[in-house]
């Protein structure tokens, strides 16, 4: 049913061209999301299918990009529809999702947690090249949109958080 309405959104934004109508990241992500906790084990299998085809499609538009959300979602779905004897896709899947989360700059400790629940403790170091304690923090910083905190004072002597991202625009690459 997500995926239906997904679908409808899409035909209807291609036939119109209305902005307000336009899928999104948000939008994907809800589908992505509805797939990964499918209760029923008759429609796990349509639903691992589901949300790669919208992951896919995702990845595939010019303006339109998966967040930090998007690979836990996706992380997710690993864990809970990818039979655990079913090994080599379950690997391939997670660690070919890590690599694109660290490549757009996502990396977080709940992306982090989640490729636990997705990997044996072996295959997990062998992804991400580090033990499961380790937090995003102290791995490769261009893998990460981490918020730095800067402590500056006001003109009242008051300190003020300043928010800075520490790589540059990531749409710019786009």
């Amino acid at each position: 049913m997500a995926e239906g309405i997904f679908n409808r959104l899409r035909h209807l934004y291609d036939t119109n061209q209305d902005p307000d109508i336009k899928p999104n990241v948000y939008t994907a992500n809800a589908v992505m999301n509805a797939c990964a906790f499918s209760k029923h084990e008759e429609d796990r299998e349509e639903a691992l299918a589901m949300s790669f085809r919208t992951f896919m499609w995702l990845d595939e538009q010019p303006d339109v990009h998966a967040d930090a959300y998007t690979f836990t979602i996706m992380l997710s779905v690993c864990s809970n529809l990818i039979p655990r004897d079913d090994h080599a896709i379950r690997f391939e899947n997670a660690a070919m999702l890590f690599s694109k989360c660290c490549e757009y700059g996502y990396l977080n400790d709940h992306v982090l947690w989640k490729l636990k629940l997705a990997l044996s403790e072996q295959e997990y170091f062998q992804v991400v090249g580090a033990g499961p304690e380790t937090k995003s923090s102290d791995m490769d910083p261009s893998w990460s949109r981490t918020v730095v905190m800067k402590r500056s004072q006001d003109r009242h002597g008051w300190g003020r958080n300043r928010h800075r991202d520490r790589r540059e625009n990531h749409y710019d690459r786009y």
